[in-house]
C-alpha cells in the first residue's frame, strides 16, 4: 500500500522547455551601469566629505599678540621653566 503520491526515481520523466528570449539591449544595460556607478560615487563622496572638517575650518591657534598678554600676566619667565 503507497502512503504518499510520490513517484520512484526510475518511474519519473525529465523534459527541458527552451525559452527563447530577445538579445538584451547592451545600451540600456551600459548606461544603466554607469547611473549606478555614478550613485555608488556620489554617495561615498559625501560620506568621506561628512567625515571631513568644513574647508572653511580654522583650527584654534594661538596669536602672538595673545602670547604676551599671558606672559604679562603671569610675569617674566624663571629660571628652569620651559615656555
Amino acid at each position: 500500500m503507497k502512503k504518499t503520491d510520490r513517484r520512484r526515481y526510475a518511474d519519473r520523466s525529465f523534459s527541458v522547455r527552451a525559452v527563447h528570449r530577445d538579445r538584451p539591449d547592451l545600451h540600456k544595460l551600459a548606461e544603466v551601469l554607469i547611473r549606478l556607478t555614478l550613485q555608488e560615487t556620489g554617495r561615498t563622496r559625501a560620506e568621506h566629505r561628512a567625515a571631513e572638517p568644513p574647508d572653511t575650518y580654522r583650527p584654534t591657534t594661538v596669536s602672538h599678540h595673545d602670547t604676551d598678554a599671558a606672559s604679562a600676566a603671569t610675569g617674566p619667565p624663571q629660571a628652569g621653566t620651559v615656555e
